[in-house]
């Protein structure tokens, strides 16, 4: 095969399947030689995408997704050179890589894929945020948008664990089940006090509920959690959120959809490029749905690693 495109398309979402359908079709038309890999399961994204980086690299014009945030998410914790430039189709029903991106979910799909195969396609690095386990001299996951410590790990874990999740993704409403989670826990939740590091520096929080890491803007189906985040800034913004009564954060919710919370009270935003986080308590640590582990745990940013076709 001659210098093409590698599809890694989420088997599991109906929508992916169909839009990959009209995606082959057009492939064919244009004469665009192509390879195309369907997940099986959680993790194989990544594991295609490994694939395609050890055997495939050299034949590699691209490697676009067809899938939401998860997938990506997967696939770009399979990748480990910068030269291989990945590409999104959105299907998912969050899309928040693809928002804080700028990438327009309602382009037209005909004109969306004759865009990422244009070889007149805007092609930038951008930075990708790290987490490993405090005293692992390893990055254990990478991430491009948003990722979670203390209610919303808690909240993952819980979706992830229940019956409703998989039920409510059968209708597109994968995000409602996150929804119901939260309403589960706000009551039942027990903030704790964190010491955040960032860059060298020491702060201290008391009854803390969760702390965003954010290369991107949005998390959590379009909550804006880090509103002045950039990702080729080679920094992270860090969001805090603290000495909240569950009402109150509540309300607090409803302004993060908007990006206006970061003055509002029990909020502290920070910046900086590496995070360390230490808690009495284990907090939980997700990315996009997928809980990684606890604290503590140290936070980076890997500048310009990832290439992207926009």
């Amino acid at each position: 095969m001659k210098k093409g495109y590698f599809f890694i398309i989420n088997s599991k979402s109906k929508k992916a399947r169909k839009i990959w359908n009209v995606v082959k079709e057009i492939l064919a038309a244009e004469g665009v030689p192509y390879r195309s890999f369907f997940t099986e399961g959680k993790g194989h994204a990544q594991k295609l995408a490994e694939t395609v980086h050890s055997i495939h690299g050299e034949q590699a014009e691209a490697i676009i997704t067809v899938g939401g945030d998860g997938t990506i998410h997967e696939v770009i914790n399979g990748l480990h050179k910068k030269d291989i430039p990945v590409g999104f189709l959105p299907c998912g029903s969050g899309n928040d890589i693809m928002r804080g991106l700028g990438i327009r979910k309602k382009e037209r799909l005909d004109r969306l894929i004759k865009h990422l195969l244009s070889s007149r396609t805007n092609v930038r690095k951008i930075d990708v945020g790290c987490l490993q386990s405090a005293g692992i001299g390893r990055f254990r996951r990478r991430f491009v948008s948003v990722a979670g410590i203390g209610f919303d790990g808690e909240v993952t874990k819980l979706t992830n664990a229940s019956w409703y999740k998989d039920w409510l993704q059968r209708f597109g409403l994968g995000g409602l089940a996150y929804t119901i989670s939260t309403i589960r826990l706000l009551f039942t939740y027990r903030p704790v006090d964190v010491m955040v590091k960032v860059d060298g520096r020491t702060h201290e929080f008391t009854s803390v509920w969760l702390i965003a890491a954010g290369n991107l803007p949005y998390y959590g189906g379009g909550m804006k959690i880090c509103p002045s985040a950039l990702p080729y800034d080679g920094k992270l913004d860090i969001c805090i959120v603290h000495n909240l009564s569950p009402l109150h954060l509540l309300f607090l919710f409803l302004t993060v959809f908007y990006g206006r919370h970061t003055n509002k009270k029990g909020v502290t935003m920070l910046t900086g490029t590496n995070l360390s986080i230490v808690s009495h308590t284990p907090l939980t640590v997700q990315a996009y749905g997928e809980v990684i582990g606890s604290t503590p745990v140290d936070c980076g940013v890997l500048p310009s690693m990832l290439t992207i076709k926009m």
